[in-house]
Order: structure tokens, then sequence, then C-alpha cells
């Protein structure tokens, strides 16, 4: 097991970058749910978003 772990000797550089990669994904995530949610509320308070369209999208995520 700890042969896998050890990555050939390469583990100093290969884990790193996994940890970088999965970090980099988790950070884009929360961004964009949080630009989502942020354009989300714009949209509601500009008039863009009528009530029953959200009504909808609630029972659809509900079932």
């Amino acid at each position: 097991m700890l042969e896998i772990l050890n990555m050939g000797g390469y583990a100093a550089f290969v884990w790193p970058a996994y940890i970088f990669a999965l970090g980099s994904a988790f950070f884009l995530y929360k961004k964009s749910v949080n630009q989502l949610k942020s354009a989300e509320r714009q949209a509601k308070e500009l008039g863009l978003v009528s009530e029953k369209v959200e009504e909808v999208s609630a029972q659809k995520q509900s079932a």
C-alpha cells in the first residue's frame, strides 16, 4: 500500500498536484454558485423573474 502512495518516488510532486487540482475545482464551483445566486438576486430585484417561475422551480426541486 505504501508503494502506491509513494508513487515511485514522485509522491512529493504528485500529491500536491492532486490537492491543488481538487482545491481549484472546489474554489471554482463555490465561486460559480455564488455568482449564480447573485445574478438570481439581481434579476429578482429588477423584476425579471416572476413568482410563478420560482414556485415551479421549487416544486420540481422538492419532487
